[in-house]
């Protein structure tokens, strides 16, 4: 019985040949561009990727017009698999310490995962429209993620304090700071850790 009977009998839908090889070699060429973004290649030609990846020439310029359309694709998936990392259980609910550990684990597992995407993102976003439409609405998702985490302390603030908390909290909190504490300031892990710690405490919870 071959595999495709196989699959119609129990009921499930047959995946086309034509179309998992398709998607195995759209990973790969994927894969390869996130390397490049990693060692500050942050727009990749179509014979890059080809070269690293083994895919002709040929193949990649059916999937792709350009360079341009590689770039925002790579930069569009990576993203979709970022978001799995942004996921707070219970957020805005539980004592401070609990969701300050929790948020601020949560954004530098975050930076460490997709920093190369987000660099690539910052330098393509200028001359590609749909690259910084993402950037802008991961910036509000990472902004509204934050006011949910900590709305218990930004609520008891007056309203003037609220907001200034609001934009220095989202300031601090954004993949750009972490980039910048990171590498350019070349704190190690733990160190980015702790001034986050005591900045999100000193900013939310100055009585802790």
């Amino acid at each position: 019985m071959t595999e495709t009977a196989t699959t119609q009998q129990s009921g499930e839908t047959p995946i086309d040949g034509r179309v998992a090889r398709r998607q195995r070699n759209l990973d790969a060429v994927f894969d390869v561009v996130l390397e490049m973004f990693a060692e500050d290649m942050m727009f990749p030609s179509i014979e890059q990727a080809s070269k690293r990846s083994g895919l002709s020439l040929r193949s990649l310029y059916r999937y792709f017009a350009d360079p341009g359309e590689l770039v925002e694709a790579a930069i569009k998936r990576s993203q979709a698999q970022a978001a799995e990392l942004t996921h707070l259980a219970q957020i805005g609910q539980g004592p401070f310490a609990e969701r300050l550990d929790d948020f601020v684990s949560m954004r530098l597992r975050l930076y460490e995962t997709s920093g190369p995407m987000f660099r690539a993102t910052i330098h393509n976003a200028a001359n590609h429209p749909r690259v910084r439409d993402e950037l802008h609405e991961n910036r509000r998702l990472l902004r509204e993620q934050f006011e949910l985490q900590f709305g218990p302390e930004l609520s008891a603030l007056p309203a003037r304090a609220r907001s200034a908390a609001v934009e220095a909290g989202n300031v601090l909190t954004q993949i750009d700071a972490l980039d910048l504490l990171r590498r350019v300031r070349n704190l190690t892990m733990a160190e980015t850790d702790a001034v986050l710690r005591d900045a999100l405490t000193a900013l939310l919870a100055p009585s802790s």
